[in-house]
């Protein structure tokens, strides 16, 4: 769960993987919030991690699914279709992610 390569491609201007990388680390972040908390992970589906995110969050009353949703649509809308991604985008999406997996790491460790 960490972000150093994410921080590579953007500093090398390779926006597109970097944004992607940062999105794979909320998932897979997201997946050790949901096996800590409910000991399940989800499918390829994402609609099913955010499904199982929110039923983690019960168990702490509290939940950024909206947050995870807003990332996979990103990435669905940039990194699966010949679309660019800038750098200002790339950057924005990394501090989500970054501010994701903190959250993450205070509420398991």
């Amino acid at each position: 769960m960490e972000l150093r390569a994410k921080v590579d491609n953007l500093e090398k201007e390779r926006y597109k993987a970097s944004l992607d990388h940062s999105v794979d680390a909320v998932i897979a972040s997201n997946d050790a919030f949901t096996i800590f908390l409910i000991e399940e992970v989800a499918s390829t589906d994402h609609r099913e991690a955010i499904s199982l995110h929110k039923e983690a969050g019960k168990k702490i009353s509290e939940n950024k699914a909206s947050e995870i949703a807003l990332l996979l649509e990103e990435r669905h809308r940039r990194s699966y279709r010949c679309v660019p991604v800038t750098k200002n985008l790339a950057e924005i999406t990394l501090k989500k992610a970054s501010r994701f997996l903190d959250w993450v790491k205070n509420k398991i460790l």
